[in-house]
């Protein structure tokens, strides 16, 4: 009786949290999601030239198709894209060619995320097949036979210009792994490369390849001759009885 006047019962209240729905785990949406690599086409809006671009310069273009993962479509046909070009450099004599250096701004999709791409040939330049290489070295060759003067002409034959025009269309890859989860699409970058100068962190001690030699013991210097061991006295031998000094009277 005393112990409850001490100790009156009080009301509590229980709250109920509910427990969300088991969804997928990153790693299972990673399993399900495209492979890193994946191309992606855009159409350029401005023209790419070797001769009249400038470094610097942004290129612009926009998505040939719609970008779609898991019935999710994340980047409607159409959407923005930016080309920035980083140098150029026109074609000169000696037959060589001019090209052109880009680089793909991250691609913006339609939920904020934004998706890094990478450009198969960063340098864009006018690809010759070996079997036309082949043919004009066996014509410049045939051509020096006959008519000597032409070593002139191909010594300052011009190369070929590097020239897209509005509406072609260009590639670009992915940078990273794109997968849903919860109807949410979500970017995994890859990890990055492994470095081989570094050295490896080991979550133990690796075994030494020889034993080190103990700091306490004295380190024999070279040219020094090592001490001759003295024989320990038998176990069995008895002590020899030594006359102890007399004292004076």
């Amino acid at each position: 009786m005393a112990a409850a006047t001490l100790f009156p019962a009080r009301r509590v209240r229980a709250i109920v949290i509910a427990t969300p729905p088991p969804t997928h785990s990153i790693a299972g949406a990673l399993a399900k999601s495209r492979a890193i690599s994946r191309s992606l086409f855009f159409t350029l809006d401005d023209p790419i030239s070797s001769v009249t671009s400038q470094r610097g310069e942004v290129v612009l273009a926009h998505l040939s198709t719609p970008l779609v993962v898991d019935g999710v479509t994340l980047a409607p046909a159409g959407s923005p894209e930016r080309i920035k070009v980083l140098n150029v450099r026109a074609a000169s004599s000696g037959d060589v060619y001019g090209y052109v250096d880009i680089y793909f701004e991250p691609f913006a999709l339609s939920d904020g995320l934004r998706l890094p791409l990478v450009a198969p040939t960063s340098r864009l330049t006018v690809h010759t097949t070996i079997g036309h290489e082949s043919t004009v070295g066996v014509e410049d060759t045939v051509a020096n036979i006959l008519f000597p003067p032409h070593v002139l002409y191909q010594v300052f034959r011009r190369g070929r210009n590097l020239e897209l025009g509005k509406g072609t269309q260009i590639r670009a890859e992915e940078g990273a792994r794109i997968g849903i989860l919860a109807g949410k699409a979500f970017i995994a970058t890859p990890p990055p490369l492994p470095v081989l100068s570094a050295t490896p962190a080991a979550a133990f001690t690796p075994i030494p390849l020889m034993t080190p030699a103990h700091p306490r013991l004295p380190q024999a210097h070279p040219g020094a001759h090592a001490p001759t061991p003295s024989p320990s006295p038998s176990p069995t031998a008895t002590p020899t009885a030594t006359a102890s000094p007399t004292s004076p009277a």
